[in-house]
């Protein structure tokens, strides 16, 4: 008869819960986590058509526009950002978190562009104007 002691049947509890939280937990969180950073850059970039619905809403969405634009001008990280790395790197991905971005590896990668062209940042720039322009006319036509 083989003798089990606490210790290792406490260490095999242990090995399976970590490998479970590893497979289960850290993709469903990385996912919500990618799912909100998501509504929060098309908010950033379309949020003013909400003011046409909810005109004090507009203010909140100015702040996330400056700094949405803040962060892809003067290269901030976004803190869904490094939280995202870090639940990846915690799963045991290996990424480096100061290389690692959000629209690079969601939108861009699968375009085949690198993300740091000046077009793209042109582009966003123009879509944010372009989406909010009327919806801050209208809601200080209203005020």
């Amino acid at each position: 008869m083989q003798q089990v002691r606490a210790g290792a049947v406490l260490a095999d509890a242990n090995g399976w819960y970590w490998s479970y939280i590893n497979a289960m937990v850290y993709p469903a969180l990385i996912l919500i986590i990618a799912l909100i950073h998501f509504g929060f850059v098309l908010f950033v970039i379309a949020g003013g058509l909400l003011a046409f619905h909810w005109p004090s809403l507009i203010w909140g969405h100015f702040l996330c526009a400056v700094y949405g634009v803040s962060i892809m001008l003067i290269g901030w990280r976004c803190p869904l950002t490094e939280l995202e790395v870090w639940l990846r790197q915690q799963k045991g991905e290996s990424i480096v978190a100061g290389e690692w971005e959000f629209l690079r590896h969601y939108i861009w990668s699968h375009l085949g562009l690198d993300g740091n062209e000046w077009f793209i940042t042109a582009a966003l720039l123009l879509a944010l104007l372009l989406f909010n322009f009327q919806a801050y006319q209208a809601v200080a036509f209203w005020s």
